[in-house]
């Protein structure tokens, strides 16, 4: 076994060109474990039965779910003011027309943007309602 061929680090048995019977699997020791304990102690607290933490709110969805009843809230009002500003007078000057025609193109916008983040909302309630019923 003492061939030049083979790094002496290593077993020969897992090195390229050895042609000698297969290694023998070799099982590691099992750690010793502790002596066991004389008596067993055994704590009065009720255990949770799941996660604390996962029954709290996040925050920020809270925080999310109030911007995007504001944004259509906002949108839909933008919307009432272009509505009014052409019923009533028409716009006066230049200013009022252009944001006339700014309102006209934001509020859709804006009240889109809020509906898309209550889906948002929605859909991360939903994926971790699906994580806490497989649990």
């Amino acid at each position: 076994m003492s061939d030049s061929r083979f790094d002496p680090r290593f077993d020969p048995a897992f090195q390229r060109g050895w042609d000698g019977p297969e290694p023998a699997a070799t099982i590691a020791p099992e750690p010793a474990r502790p002596a066991a304990p004389d008596r067993i102690v055994v704590t009065a607290e009720p255990q949770p039965e799941s996660d604390p933490d996962a029954r709290r709110l996040n925050p920020f969805l809270v925080a999310l779910a109030a911007v995007a009843v504001a944004l259509v809230v906002a949108g839909l009002g933008m919307a009432s003011l272009v509505s009014s500003g052409f019923n009533d007078q028409g716009p006066t000057s230049q200013v009022d027309w252009a944001l006339l025609q700014v309102l006209m193109i934001a509020s859709p916008v804006t009240a889109l943007l809020g509906v898309a983040t209550g889906i948002g909302v929605l859909f991360v309630f939903a994926v971790r309602w699906g994580r806490g019923a497989e649990h």
